[in-house]
């Protein structure tokens, strides 16, 4: 399994996309999962219209360009749309997926939605490449962290899907005092590193092994990283 963690879906720039060029190819099928967002923004089907519609959807175009610029065409790229597909369809698009691509937003009602939905299973078996964005990426950690922020308002732990064990993130990284508490805090209660990523950076695991693009550092001894 690969798995990428980023901050923002911006992987098909230069800091990257010399070394993903090489594992992301054209001819594979992508699964977007846009499990990630507030119920009262995405609250039935014309809003979900609205946000991922291919000809009018607000967020399509941010979502889908960084894939066609690795060559793979639109027809390849699918969609979970809760509002319509039934459960066997979600868990059929998922294991006929090269790539799964999980949307930013809120970890916690991704992880909530999944487990509605019963795709714990499915997706902690899958075994191709997992791409996340933000709360994408923190979903696919374990056990993780949130910082407080304007929608969180407590420090807190969350458990997450089963695959990534051995490190947890801190994503919109901007070397505030709260971001570095909050990284220190995790190392230390959890005993494991932690990898801060900025908006042009990521985190890439390849069966298991670690490896940053951009700017991203791994936070492994209180106070200090490298």
């Amino acid at each position: 399994m690969i798995n990428l963690l980023l901050s923002l879906n911006n992987f098909d720039e230069n800091w990257c996309y010399s070394i993903l060029k090489d594992i992301i190819k054209k001819d594979y099928n992508v699964l977007i999962v846009p499990l990630s967002y507030n119920d009262n923004w995405l609250k039935d089907e014309n809003d979900w219209n609205k946000a991922f519609n291919s000809e009018y959807g607000t967020h399509y175009k941010e979502i889908v360009s960084p894939f066609l610029s690795y060559g793979i065409c639109e027809n390849n790229i699918k969609w979970i749309n809760q509002f319509i597909d039934s459960i066997d369809l979600m868990k059929e698009k998922i294991r006929n997926s090269d790539i799964l691509f999980f949307t930013g937003g809120y970890p916690d009602k991704m992880m909530a939605k999944f487990q509605k939905y019963d795709l714990i299973h499915e997706l902690e078996n899958f075994n191709g490449i997992m791409i996340g964005t933000s709360a994408g990426a923190m979903v696919q950690i374990s056990e993780f962290h949130i910082t407080k922020d304007s929608d969180y308002e407590r420090y807190s732990y969350y458990i997450g899907l089963n695959i990534i064990k051995d490190f947890d993130v801190e994503v919109h990284f901007e070397n505030k005092e709260i971001q570095n508490i909050s990284i220190l805090r995790c190392i230390k209660e959890k005993k494991k590193p932690v990898y801060s990523i900025t908006n042009n950076g990521a985190v890439l695991v390849i069966d298991g092994k670690a490896y940053t693009l951009g700017d991203a550092k791994k936070w492994d001894v209180p106070g200090h990283y490298y």
